[in-house]
């Protein structure tokens, strides 16, 4: 599901910024000291360090849903995940690389949703679509993140990738209802048509669904 994710941003950037593959190379390996010795061209770096479950836009309940055999099973929404993405631009002039970055950041400032048609594979059928958000990890130093992978500290953008996970765990269903049945009792005389001072009650019982028809039962109770 992750490399899905992977192709679905990269397909992103080079119809939205754009970035020709001709020109720019993307690339999702860690921004370490050994990658970046080997950079020989403009490239966009889209580092994934953080997965997390997002609760606040988990739904709630049970589905009914149908399995591939075609009976009603049961079970708990998608969930939703949060996937961090460290992007960073790598040229070999400042100037450059900053315009590069800068390219990147608007775009998506400008996209909160991917629509569809830059989903992929089996990602393209999840709802709701991908969400993104560009913002400061909360909690994180810059300088020791950069520490950690062993490189020069350098501008980078943290994008938030909100996205559905395609975990359908079920349960079998009871059959599905077909028929429901209401008995109500009245003590209305003249409703139950029957004669006399005496108290009366009526039962009367509808159903729906099928072939079903109400019906009426009196009965009297002296």
């Amino acid at each position: 599901m992750l490399h899905l994710l992977d192709e679905t941003l990269e397909r992103f950037l080079r119809a939205s910024v754009p970035l020709p593959e001709r020109d720019v190379d993307v690339s999702f390996e860690a921004p370490d000291r050994d990658w970046s010795a080997g950079v020989s061209r403009p490239t966009v770096n889209l580092f994934l360090w953080d997965v997390r479950r997002n609760l606040a836009e988990q739904d709630a309940g049970v589905l009914v849903d149908r399995d591939e055999d075609g009976r009603t099973v049961r079970r708990p929404p998608l969930p939703r995940l949060d996937c961090r993405y460290l992007v960073t631009a790598w040229t070999t002039e400042v100037r450059d690389e900053h315009s590069l970055l800068g390219d990147v950041l608007q775009t998506l400032m400008l996209t909160p949703v991917l629509v569809a048609e830059h989903l992929t594979g089996a990602a393209a059928d999840l709802r709701p679509l991908p969400t993104l958000r560009v913002g400061q990890p909360e909690g994180n130093d810059a300088t020791d993140f950069w520490s950690a992978l062993g490189g020069r500290l350098k501008p980078g953008l943290d994008l938030v990738v909100t996205t559905t996970l395609d975990v359908r765990p079920t349960w079998p269903a009871g059959p599905d209802v077909e028929r429901y049945e209401l008995e109500v009792l009245a003590s209305d005389r003249a409703r139950a048509g029957v004669e006399g001072t005496g108290p009366v009650h009526a039962r009367e019982r509808v159903a729906w669904g099928g072939d079903a028809r109400p019906a009426r039962a009196p009965d009297r109770k002296p």
